[in-house]
């Protein structure tokens, strides 16, 4: 699923690999901390993934130093990011703002932007970010890996590896957009998040017996999540119109809900080749609707449970869409759990059920360089439970959407047949 290197070495296409670090260019107040809310100890197993490939007539003049200088810039505004993991007495992980830097890789591709676009299963994109967890040696161990990959043609990729304890997907595409605009010389600014907004307002009472988070095997210091099943990722790209429409058409003025109708197909498919018996729980995490805009860099999500006592396999994907509607919030019960433990047990969110992440309302090409858009974007988790995982997230063409899948590596041959018969992958 995952993968990481040692210095000189590279796996697949990309080799040549060279590791550096990089950090704030102003120093942290000394005894300064930053303290994890529940809801970031809860995840503090799963790593978020980003990787953006520019053409070579945008990035073939960028170099190292433009694109380092940029993450100076960021990391004056998110310093405590480039800190690094203590724990306290009472066993309870914090971070210290003691400015020890990202790990910062570079790389090369013997292919053109254009050849590696070519290739069918995006998940190759996956080469494109450098991960390694966190641990065994917390004081030791980055939260951020930072990979630039300069291709034959001299396009690049500038891929992120984002441990998520420190925030949520969205927190790391409006950093990767602030990241940006500082290469193309822009001025960036990050509202500072005060403990107010990290702690979200709770709107619902805590929910018992929750679904969407599932307790671990203790893993210590070394934050993988344990599974005895090897995990597989697959990645392409579909059209609303041919691919997703026709499986709930339109009613009048009603606009199609393009994520609902996608996870529901997909849910189907999965079903069939698990053939579970009922009830079934999936997990659905999306943007905060309420939220009209970034608060900072935090963990906010919503992460809700869809529980369903039918057939799924043999549900139509329009009652499927109707209960994902009715999802149950389970933040506030995931927060208050890794506040009780303190964040010394483990726990796994993405993956314990199931899992569909919506990223498909964020423009994740307005991350321009010199004013031009990336080329293609790629998202995923590491850290996946066994139960698997789903990414919906817009492509560059906006009738188009890219779904990431991360499945044990004995079911994906069988879900993609799965796909094929219902459309979604070509025969």
């Amino acid at each position: 699923m995952g993968r990481s290197q040692e210095k000189g070495q590279g796996q697949g296409p990309i080799y040549n690999i060279r590791l550096s670090t990089v950090g704030a260019t102003r120093p942290s107040e000394t005894g300064t901390t930053h303290e994890p809310t529940g809801l970031d100890l809860a995840m503090k197993l799963h790593y978020l993934k980003a990787a953006y490939i520019y053409s070579s007539d945008t990035a073939r003049d960028l170099t190292v130093t433009h694109v380092k200088a940029a993450m100076f810039m960021l990391f004056d505004q998110i310093a405590w990011t480039t800190g690094r993991l203590w724990r306290k007495d009472s066993g309870r992980p914090y971070i210290k703002c003691n400015d020890c830097g990202t790990r910062f890789v570079e790389g090369d591709c013997n292919l053109t932007v254009q050849e590696w676009l070519s290739i069918p299963d995006r998940s190759v994109d996956e080469y494109l970010v450098y991960h390694q967890p966190i641990g065994p040696e917390l004081p030791f161990s980055p939260m951020i890996f930072v990979q630039m990959t300069r291709f034959k043609c001299g396009g690049l990729a500038l891929g992120l590896s984002w441990a998520n304890i420190m925030g949520d997907s969205f927190s790391l595409l409006d950093a990767f957009n602030l990241w940006a605009k500082a290469i193309s010389g822009e001025k960036i600014y990050i509202r500072e998040t005060s403990e107010k907004d990290r702690r979200f307002q709770k709107p619902n009472p805590t929910v018992k017996d929750l679904d969407s988070i599932k307790r671990v095997d203790p893993v210590g210091d070394l934050w993988i999540t344990p599974n005895n099943k090897k995990m597989a990722n697959y990645c392409f790209n579909l059209t609303v119109a041919d691919q997703i429409s026709p499986y709930f058409p339109a009613n009048g003025d009603d606009q199609i809900p393009v994520f609902g109708i996608l996870a529901g197909i997909i849910w189907k498919c999965i079903a069939k080749v698990r053939e579970e018996p009922n009830p079934v729980t999936v997990t659905i995490i999306r943007k905060d609707p309420n939220e009209l805009k970034p608060k900072g860099i935090r963990n906010s999500q919503m992460i809700s449970s869809v529980h369903v006592d039918f057939p799924v396999a043999e549900a139509n994907v329009e009652e499927l869409v109707k209960c994902m509607a009715k999802s149950t919030d389970e933040r506030c019960g995931i927060d208050e759990i890794g506040e009780s433990c303190d964040g010394i047990l483990d726990f796994v969110v993405y993956g314990a059920k199931l899992t569909f992440v919506d990223l498909s309302e964020v423009d994740l090409y307005e991350a321009k360089v010199k004013g031009k858009s990336p080329e293609s974007v790629y998202c995923n988790v590491e850290g996946i439970g066994e139960e698997g995982l789903v990414v919906v997230f817009a492509a560059e063409n906006s009738e188009e959407r890219v779904v990431t899948v991360t499945l044990p590596e004995e079911e994906m041959e069988r879900v993609k047949s799965e796909f094929k018969k219902c459309g979604l992958i070509a025969a």
